[in-house]
């Protein structure tokens, strides 16, 4: 294989009458999958698209989803995926910065893509994106795929970055394909087998660590809809005997907290995949006495591609570990200078560029030599060495927020904040959440005279980030704590927060 598309004719060779992919009571078969998506690719080419130009699309988790990939793919044209909880000032930057040629929309978003085409500095079309059953009603175009290398851009996979602004990584087919193949090899997975996209499919865990292995092993993939119901995915979990899924820690307590499991059978469930954000040893504890399934841990980020593992048996081994570099990946922990740090030691998790990692940010060449340095990815997350390869993160370089798997960087909200006229100083910084894990929580320094509640704060920053960006609490302060040097210093305003507990990262 040698671009995403194979993966799709390469099941149509082997089962083109198999289910592919459903989602709610819809479901397009390989062949119809791989039809479906030729026909968006002519239209695709005949809208005067060629290789190497830019395709966003705004849209839930939906049947056209897969679609519009391997349409993509086919004509050798860039895959953008578009955060659907993006404000339409967040969209407008995704496409001032990525400038692709459509930006293609599912009904829901028309408006808000139209409220952020006012803030396009592109020529980008707005499109409305067709039904897959519209698309199968149309003629079948010739067999006709884009001739270019394996190694040239798939997708633009936005990722916040130190300065808070998201950052575009370009990954190549190549690497894409050796994630994907890492990914159900090290998870075990089969043709026999029956997963549940439970995560979006703008992110790589929806779309790269999830659809695209279920594909490449012949499993139909069960598409979950916007939302995370406990009651409704448990009971897609029965409905089609699922064997396997990716639930981040946030999903699994909010399964627990509703009591799910004990109103729909889980015992077809066989392996939990979990990741994305650290979990609690009492929610491990938890799950494992609810589940009969085996675990497996995966980390990864962006530009690194899926890294490592922690399977089941390695859970014994290192129950509360991260894990262990999975093929083809290679892995190191180093300190300040790059060297390699002793066991028991902490360091920065680099990982080898080639084969799994990203090509570099996108018109970003600065950010790029600060992250990929001699052939090797900073990822910012520093962790101890177990020895024998394993390793545990133990925190991160920067202030990062995980909460409920969404990666938050601090200085986009305050940006924001202090954007408000009555807000003099701001900072962001987590608190513990018993479901998200972390919850965003802002100290601010009022300006003299202000008149400002703390709930006219929160809707302020609700109207210009996406939802999960707000902060949960506004903390007033006199002044913020300095270091002599004049820097914020979070540890002190993150302190009372943690003092019964550790902080995971």
């Amino acid at each position: 294989m040698t671009h995403l598309h194979d993966i799709l004719t390469g099941g149509v060779a082997r089962h083109a009458d198999r289910v592919a992919v459903i989602f709610r009571d819809r479901k397009l078969t390989y062949e119809q999958l791989l039809l479906a998506s030729r026909i968006m690719a002519a239209a695709l080419r005949a809208s005067g698209l060629r290789p190497g130009d830019r395709v966003a699309l705004l849209d839930e988790n939906s049947l056209e989803y897969p679609v519009v990939v391997f349409a993509v793919s086919l004509i050798g044209a860039v895959f953008v995926p578009v955060n659907f909880r993006y404000s339409p000032d967040e969209v407008a930057y995704v496409v001032n910065d990525s400038a692709p040629r459509l930006l293609l929309v599912s009904p829901d978003y028309e408006a808000r893509a139209e409220q952020a085409s006012a803030r396009f500095r592109t020529d980008t079309r707005i499109v409305a994106l067709e039904s897959a059953e519209a698309l199968l009603a149309g003629s079948v175009p010739p067999a006709r795929v884009a001739d270019d290398s394996r190694d040239a851009p798939a997708m633009i996979m936005y990722t916040s970055g130190t300065t808070g602004f998201p950052k575009g990584a370009l990954i190549s087919h190549a690497a894409y394909l050796a994630n994907v193949e890492a990914i159900a090899n090290a998870g075990e997975l089969t043709g026999d087998d029956r997963l549940l996209v439970s995560l979006p499919l703008f992110h790589n865990g929806g779309l790269i660590a999830l659809l695209m292995p279920a594909l490449s092993r012949g499993a139909p993939a069960v598409i979950l809809p916007r939302g995370f119901d406990p009651d409704h995915v448990m009971s897609l979990v029965e409905r089609h005997r699922i064997t396997v899924t990716m639930w981040v820690p946030t999903m699994l307590a909010m399964i627990l907290e509703a009591g799910a499991t004990e109103r729909h059978d889980a015992s077809s469930l066989q392996r939990i995949w979990y990741g994305s954000s650290p979990i609690a040893p009492e929610l491990f504890a938890r799950v494992r006495a609810a589940f009969g399934a085996r675990l497996y841990q995966f980390y990864g980020m962006t530009e690194t591609g899926m890294t490592a593992v922690l399977t089941p048996d390695d859970h014994a081994i290192h129950p509360q570990g991260t894990g262990k570099a999975m093929a083809p990946a290679t892995l190191r922990i180093v300190d300040g200078s790059g060297a390699d740090v002793p066991d028991g030691a902490v360091g920065e998790l680099i990982s080898k560029q080639a084969p799994l990692g990203m090509l570099g940010y996108l018109g970003n060449d600065e950010a790029t030599r600060e992250t990929v340095r001699d052939g090797w990815i900073h990822t910012g997350d520093m962790a101890r060495n177990l020895g024998d390869g394993y390793f545990l993160l133990v925190d991160r370089k920067t202030d990062m927020i995980i909460s409920g798997a969404e990666n938050i960087y601090p200085r986009e909200i305050e940006n924001v904040l202090t954007a408000h006229p009555q807000v003099a100083e701001a900072a962001v910084f987590g608190i513990p959440d018993p479901v998200y894990g972390e919850a965003v929580c802002a100290a601010v320094v009022y300006v003299e005279g202000a008149d400002l509640r703390e709930a006219d704060l929160i809707a302020h920053c609700g109207e210009r980030l996406a939802g999960y960006k707000k902060p949960k609490r506004v903390i007033a302060q006199d002044a913020l704590p300095r270091n002599a040097a004049g820097k914020v210093m979070k540890t002190v305003l993150r302190a009372p927060f943690w003092q019964e507990r550790e902080r995971a990262i």
